[in-house]
Order: structure tokens, then sequence, then C-alpha cells
């Protein structure tokens, strides 16, 4: 066979090719030739092809060695890098050339640069791997069906999904029959026959049962390719939806049961939008508590029902939960009623979220705890009461003992001299003392009675005009006052009426205003100030002076104690205040006190 080389036309050759010799020097070639390698020659020949590929491959040089030995090679497409770096693919073909003896005297070489072509298929072989990546993931795989070549194609995903070797071949008869028996295969059987028949698109959510006998859920999408009124291929999707089918089955379960506990709990529950506090969902119960029909709370926000001093309580609680600060909400806050009526409730909050872990829903439970805050505060009162109480009887018990056994040493002591006088005269002075003892003991026992029948005897309450008593009081201690130049401003109207103890009531003003002029400060003009007023629905008593006043940091705690005198006047026993301060609690009501030295002195009564 004579493969000499062409005329020198070849050089326009839209082709790279080149004709060297068994030396491998450069015969003749085309100008595509020295393109396509980017040699910057326009004429290379004579030269040798290793001079100009000086970097040519053991491999290339052995394939070069064949085909002088009279083998033929080629390549349907190989990566080149070129002296730049860049990347090269090409086509090519490396053939012997043969004189008129048939001996191999030179080689051809041709290449087509499908640099091109290769960059957009490795681009689509990338796309498509990572489409396969992502169906493999996702577990949707494809199918198809060629009614032209009578074959049936499926992905591996949608091997995978049937439980079935990758190696598997299906037939359109086994692939139905994978569906579960009854009617998800009389719908795919006919969903089937309707596409190939119509051309109709189809998607459809069906059971399956695996290769292995497994059930699962699939999303089948079914697609036609009609040719003249004919179908020529089937395809489409299929998905494994079991997870989704299965949290969709649970969820609706749930929210079903949610339903009906919502709805038949005797609790009052709402549903509401946890950033704008819009309620969604309102329960029979809460209807009933709040006294309004559910529509006119579905279209209300909780902050309706809250009053705006309480409203930034709820506001910086429901903060915190979706700060994740704290893990659910529980707050006693007041909820208006229809009436307009504040009732006392505890709420309960918990946040539902979704998969991504944003808030969706917050639904609360309230309790109408008014009768329990009622008996809380009772008990309360209650047990203070009985402190009171324990107190004043252990104050009693010390006070007994401590003054019974100072009159009881006392006489044991004036009786035991007694006994060992013998001149009359002592013995007559010793009496006179035992005289003494016995009228203070007397005294001792008739205090101590008083503050028996203060906290034995039953209060009964009446209905008294103040400023009626205030002035009947002033009337028995007439003389008293002129006598001291007291000067006493009454500030309370007419028909000022309080619910108190007629005696309790007169003790307490004849004490406040005796120990007002008893204390009173010399070369100054005594003044004494009453005024009553109603304060958050009860009366309030204020007496004032200008007197010498209490030293509060020595003597704050003992003011109304039993026999605490502070100013050592020789009258004072110390009585008066205890007294008053048990009359105004046993009367429900209570007392404090303001003082300073060279001030005077002021008492807040509320009953």
């Amino acid at each position: 066979m004579d493969n000499s080389p062409p005329n020198p036309s070849l050089l326009q050759a839209p082709i790279a090719i080149a004709y060297l010799d068994k030396d491998l020097n450069y015969i003749i070639h085309s100008k595509k030739w020295c393109d396509d390698h980017k040699l910057n020659l326009d004429n290379i020949v004579g030269m040798n092809h290793y001079d100009l590929f000086p970097n040519t491959s053991k491999n290339w040089r052995e394939v070069h060695l064949r085909v002088l030995s009279g083998c033929y090679e080629s390549n349907a497409a190989e990566k080149f890098i070129r002296k730049d770096g860049s990347e090269l693919w090409l086509r090519w073909s490396v053939n012997p050339t043969y004189d008129k003896s048939q001996i191999v005297n030179g080689m051809v070489m041709t290449s087509e640069n499908i640099t091109e072509s290769m960059n957009a298929r490795l681009k689509i072989d990338r796309e498509h791997q990572l489409l396969l990546d992502a169906s493999d993931k996702a577990k949707i795989g494809s199918w198809e069906i060629s009614y032209l070549t009578g074959e049936l194609y499926w992905s591996d995903v949608t091997k995978k999904i049937h439980e079935l070797d990758l190696d598997y071949v299906p037939d359109v008869m086994s692939a139905l029959n994978f569906y579960k028996p009854g009617i998800n295969q009389e719908i795919i059987t006919q969903m089937f026959t309707t596409s190939r028949l119509t051309g109709e698109q189809f998607d459809v959510d069906l059971q399956i049962i695996t290769a292995k006998g497994n059930e699962r859920w699939v999303r089948s999408v079914m697609k036609a390719e009609m040719f003249k009124g004919n179908c020529i291929r089937q395809f489409g999707t299929f998905e494994d939806i079991t997870d989704k089918v299965t949290s969709d089955i649970r969820f609706k379960h749930a929210s079903k049961k949610f339903h009906d506990v919502f709805e038949a709990s005797g609790v009052g529950m709402l549903v509401i939008d946890p950033i704008d506090l819009k309620i969604t969902q309102a329960n029979p119960s809460i209807c009933e508590l709040l006294n309004f029909d559910q529509e006119h709370i579905k279209t209300a926000s909780l902050g309706e029902f809250i009053s705006k001093t309480e409203f930034p309580v709820l506001f910086n609680s429901v903060t915190d939960l979706l700060n994740k600060k704290i893990d659910h909400l529980t707050i006693d806050i007041n909820l208006k009623k229809s009436t307009g009526r504040f009732v006392i409730c505890s709420i309960v909050g918990t946040l539902i979220e979704d998969e991504n872990g944003d808030p969706v829903d917050l639904v609360i439970q309230i309790v109408d705890i008014s009768e329990i805050k009622k008996k809380e505060q009772e008990l309360k009162t209650f047990t203070s009461y009985v402190e009171r109480q324990n107190q004043r009887l252990l104050n009693f018990a010390h006070i007994v003992s401590h003054n019974l056994r100072s009159h009881s040493s006392n006489f044991e002591v004036l009786l035991q001299l007694y006994q060992q006088e013998t001149k009359e005269a002592d013995k007559n002075s010793i009496i006179h003392l035992l005289n003494s003892s016995s009228t203070q003991l007397s005294e001792t026992i008739d205090h101590l009675n008083q503050v028996v029948a203060l906290n034995t005897d039953k209060i009964e309450l009446s209905t008294i005009y103040l400023k009626e008593n205030i002035f009947k009081v002033m009337e028995n201690i007439s003389t008293n006052i002129k006598t001291n130049n007291v000067n006493v401003d009454v500030d309370v109207d007419d028909d000022f009426t309080i619910d108190a103890s007629p005696a309790y009531l007169e003790s307490i003003l004849l004490n406040l205003l005796t120990n007002s002029i008893k204390y009173r400060k010399k070369n100054v003009q005594t003044r004494i100030v009453i005024k009553a007023f109603k304060y958050n629905g009860k009366c309030r008593i204020i007496f004032q002076d200008n007197g010498k006043g209490i030293d509060m940091k020595l003597n704050g705690h003992k003011v109304f104690g039993m026999y605490k005198t502070f100013h050592g006047n020789a009258d004072a026993r110390g009585l008066g205040l205890y007294m008053t301060k048990n009359q105004v609690e046993a009367m429900g009501g209570s007392i404090r006190v303001q003082s300073q030295i060279d001030v005077g002195t002021t008492f807040k009564i509320t009953l």
C-alpha cells in the first residue's frame, strides 16, 4: 500500500495532520497542526518531532515505536497539557505510512481539538452526577419505557426504593405488581393505561410492597410523549415519601388528639401567635371564664384582656420564652371579663416550634385562681392573727411571771423583816410598806385584767360618727386641754362615719389625746391635728402633734410594747399605746407611728 505524502495543498487542510519519516522528522503538515499545538511556527518541515515536543512522555514514545512497527493507534479523547499549562483535549490517530514495497517509511498523525466539546460534556457529566447525588439523597428515582424499543429503564434510586439489586432488569408487569394489591394496583394500572392512550399526566401517592416485603409510600409522577396520536414513550419520577407520609399521619393524629383535648378540657385554653399575641383558637372553657363568645376571642389579641400595668409582665415573659431564657411560661395575671371585672388567673404556656426550631404557636392554659388567692389571703390573715395572739400570750406570760414574781418577792422580804422586828414602830412601818405593795399588786392585776379582757371579749362594731366622738372625748378632758393651753384642730367632716367598737374608739382617742398633752414640749403651745378620710375603701385617721417626739432609731420597735416608757415621766405606766394597738387590731385595723425628737409624733390608724 502506497501511503506516500499527498501534495503540498495539505498545508491548507482544515484538520491538524502531519506526515513524518521514520526518524520522526516532519515531511509535510497542515497549518492547523501548528495552530492547535501552539508551536508559534508556520513551517516545521525538516524539524524533529521530539525537538518540538521535548517533554514527550514515555507512553507516546512507545506509541511511535509501535506505529513504526506497523500498528495503528488512536484515542477518541485524551487530555494534554501544553507548555503554557493550558489543557488540550484531542481526538487523535497515528498510522504507519508505507513505500511502494510496503515497508513502513514513516507515520501520519491526525488530531482534532475537541477541548470545547469535552468541557461541555464534562460540565454535563458533573451536573448529571450532582443530580444523581441529589436524587439519591432525596430518594427520587426515574423511570422510562420506550415503545419503539420495548425497553423499560429504572434508575438506581428507583431500584433502591424497591429494595432490588442494581442489576435487576424490570418489566411492565412486575413493575405494576410491586404496588400494594387492591386499590393501589387498580389506581396505578388505570393511570398507566390512560396516560398511554391520551398522553395525560398523573401525579399520585400510593403504597408499594418492596422485594423484601416492606411497605413504602411512593410518589409516582407519570408523563407521556405522543407522536401522531400514538404514545412512543412514558417516563417520570419515583420518590420514596414514606417518612413524609408517616410524619403527616402522626401529625394528623396528634392534631386530632390535641383538638379533642383542647375542646373538652375543663381548663381554659388559648392558642396564640407568639410574635404578635393574636389569638387563633379558644376553647369553650375560656369562653365561659371570660364570658365572651368564641368568635370575639378569636379576633382579639391576648393583650386586650390584660390591664396596661400588667401587660409588660406578660410581654417580658413571652420575650424570655422566645429567647430560650425560660422553657415555659408561668405567671399569675388578671384577665378582664366581658363585665369589665378582672379575675386573677394562673397562666402556663408552652411554645410550639417547627422542624427548624422557629416558633409557630404558643399554647396557654388559664385557670381561675381567685378563690385560691382569697383562701391564701384568709390563711395569711389568720396566720398573722395567730402569730400576734401567740406573741401577746408570750408577752402576757412574761409580764405575769415578771410582775407577780416582783410583788411576791417583795411580800416575802417584808414578811421576813416583820417577823424579825421587835419594835412596834418598825413593824408599823413594814405594815405600811405591805399595804403599798398590796396596792401596787392590785394595780398590776387590774392592768392584766384589762389585757385579758381586750383579747377575750367579743368585739361588736357599729357605725359611729367620728367627729361627734372626738368632741365627746375632748369634753371629758376639757380641763386638761385648757389648763395646758392645748390647741386641737379637728379636720373631719360632720357626716364622716366609721365602723368601730364605741368603747375601743373612745379609749384610743383618749389615749392619743392624753399622751400628746402629757408629752408636750414646755414653753411651746401644744398643737394637735386630727384628720380623717377614706383610703382604699377603708377609713384613715391621722393623729398628729408637735410634742417631744420619740427617738425611732432607739425605741421604734418598743413604741407599742407593754410597760414601755420613753420620757421618764413619773406618772407614765407604758400601758396606753399597748392597749391602743391591741384595740385597733382587735377591730381588724392597723396603726403606724412616725416620730422625730423635738418635732412631734404622727399616728396613722386604718380601720
